[in-house]
């Protein structure tokens, strides 16, 4: 995991060059693939704040399809999803952009996390970040303003 010491997000960048065909593709939202709605307020308002647009997604949908159609710049489910979990997540987003970020909500399950590592290095999933609660607000602030800027949509100033 790659932490900005100090970093805002500011405003689209229409400047900023893309690093990858994926990127230059990619909406402005992030798809999220929840069954408890617990915490979906919550990440609602930090990507409203962001400025960044938030698609709900039930565990129950294929998500294959959504990705292709909706081009997320990034993901973010929970690893113990009812219908489909965060490891048919992980090998939908290989096999549709094994570049594009995803945060999974994962809980303490130190067993789970190792499985994560494992999973993400046999699919060659690159942007995989792991997260034990929703409120761990600064590790999901930073996943959102890494996704934006790679989308071509931010700008990171030190402040």
């Amino acid at each position: 995991m790659v932490h900005i010491a100090m970093s805002a997000f500011l405003a689209p960048d229409r400047t900023a060059s893309p690093f990858s065909e994926s990127a230059s593709l990619a909406s402005h939202s992030v798809l999220i693939v929840r069954d408890d709605d617990k915490n979906n307020h919550l990440l609602d308002t930090i990507c409203e704040f962001l400025g960044v647009g938030v698609e709900h997604v039930s565990s129950e949908e294929y998500l294959a399809p959504l990705l292709c159609e909706s081009r997320p710049m990034a993901v973010i489910a929970d690893l113990a999803g009812r219908g489909q979990d965060g490891f048919h997540v992980m090998m939908a987003v290989a096999a549709h952009d094994r570049t594009l970020p995803v945060l999974l909500l994962t809980g303490d399950d130190p067993a789970l996390l190792g499985a994560v590592d494992a999973v993400q290095e046999i699919w060659g999933l690159s942007r995989v970040m792991t997260m034990t609660d929703v409120m761990e607000m600064k590790l999901l602030v930073d996943f959102l303003c890494h996704a934006a800027r790679d989308a071509g949509m931010a700008r990171m100033m030190r402040i």
